[in-house]
């Protein structure tokens, strides 16, 4: 996070979410109060910077990052953990839009996007309770069923080791009698994210990187075939910046916050469990997400706690429980068997979305690259995005690796995106009741 600008101003904090209380705060990093050289500067300590200073740092670059609160504050430390394969489009669509070339090297890096993310906490032997027990994905409908249906033939033509879920089968692996339709994916996972940021955070830190807490970028400058990113107290000066600020990107760069939509995503957790529940609602410990348009996901702790998020009541961040009714009655109606019991624990993040579903990668200027808009999909793409910043900056990038370089585009009409969000999200809203 970069801005201090009323849109992005947060009442919540991840020491409000459970992630918080159950993961312990890096205590050695200090505010960067003087002026200071690097060999590339990171703006932002989210999944994605941390993940391109660590790929940054292997090669033997001298990275300084600089947040504007802590690694993993954003929505990297406040999501659902969920390491979930591939991109929001199908491999048949990438392939239209990209050519077979390119197309095919695509859904290759977006498919192996969880084994990024597994070999690095192997490597640096991050505690971040991950479980390799796959991602399942649900249909209240006939029109979800399209979306599961895509899957199973687009992946599972590839020799993807994904299993379709019939209502019998849903209702023993999940618990629920909600849904139409499902899908196992066995390359996804889930993990506790903050205590993975942290990680993550931790094995750069080992790499000689230098990270900055409550700094926030004010600006970044070109002056002498250097750049120069400003905080309140000092400032970075780098042959290369990488922003990788993605839901809390302000305004520091507005073109580059005008091009995604940020989008409130409520969070619930409740007190553990009892042993008759956690033993029948995902008894395996998959991770949950619906195909509704107004989506839903969920899962279980290590702590048997259920965490369930949903779009929130208001686009304004607080923790005032009015904010979460929507989310609530979803999971009621999911759930109906947790109804008696205690939530424990409420906030919120936000999610970067783009128009055409998939995530950017900008080269602003030479020298200045940005990767954002992960919609939804943060903890194996975000991951895998820092490592391909990282082989952009240092040059070694191959042709049609991944996704290409592409120009800023305003989201059209974005100065009126607060209250197009709540029209979307209203729209939305009826459509899955009409066509779920």
């Amino acid at each position: 996070m970069t801005s201090t600008d009323a849109w992005f101003k947060s009442s919540c904090h991840i020491d409000t979410s459970l992630w918080g209380v159950t993961s312990e705060r890096l205590d050695n990093l200090e505010v960067l109060k003087e002026d200071i050289k690097a060999d590339v500067a990171v703006i932002g300590a989210g999944f994605c910077g941390l993940s391109t200073a660590l790929h940054l740092s292997e090669r033997g670059f001298d990275v300084a990052i600089v947040d504007a609160h802590e690694p993993g504050w954003g929505a990297s430390g406040r999501n659902g953990g969920q390491i979930i394969p591939g991109l929001k489009i199908m491999p048949n669509e990438i392939l239209a839009r990209y050519g077979s070339e390119r197309g095919e090297q695509i859904i290759k890096t977006a498919g192996d996007a969880p084994s990024v993310v597994y070999d690095i906490i192997d490597k640096y032997k991050i505690e971040c309770d991950l479980r390799k027990t796959g991602w399942i994905q649900l249909s209240k409908g006939p029109k979800g069923a399209e979306t599961i249906n895509s899957h199973l033939t687009q992946w599972g033509g590839r020799n993807v080791d994904v299993k379709e879920l019939d209502r019998e089968k849903i209702s023993t692996l999940v618990g629920t009698d909600g849904y139409y339709k499902g899908l196992l994916d066995n390359r996804g996972g889930n993990l506790h994210p903050l205590k993975y940021a942290r990680g993550l955070a931790k094995a750069c830190l080992s790499n000689g990187a230098r990270i900055f807490k409550n700094s926030p970028a004010l600006s970044v400058e070109h002056t002498n075939n250097n750049w120069m990113v400003k905080t309140v107290e000092g400032s970075v000066k780098a042959k290369t910046v990488v922003v990788c600020t993605n839901g809390y990107t302000g305004n520091m760069l507005p073109n580059l916050s005008q091009s995604i939509v940020p989008v409130l995503t409520g969070v619930i957790a409740t007190d553990p469990l009892p042993k008759e529940l956690h033993e029948k609602i995902l008894p395996n410990r998959q991770g949950i997400a619906d195909t509704q348009r107004l989506l839903s996901w969920f899962g279980i702790d290590a702590k048997n706690r259920l965490i369930f998020g949903s779009r929130t009541n208001s686009q304004l961040e607080s923790i005032d429980k009015s904010n979460f009714t929507f989310g609530l009655r979803r999971l009621h109606e999911i759930l109906p068997q947790v109804k008696d019991i205690e939530i424990k624990h409420l906030w919120t993040g936000r999610v970067a979305l783009t128009l055409d579903h998939v995530p950017h990668i900008h080269k602003l200027a030479d020298g200045l690259y940005s990767g954002l808009g992960f919609n939804g999909r943060g903890v194996a793409m975000a991951t895998t995005f820092g490592k391909i910043l990282a082989k952009h900056c240092n040059g070694e990038i191959e042709e049609n690796e991944f996704l290409p370089i592409t120009p800023i585009k305003k989201v059209p009409l974005n100065q009126f995106r607060g209250s197009g969000i709540t029209i979307a999200l209203t729209w939305k809203r009826m459509m899955d009741t009409l066509q779920p």
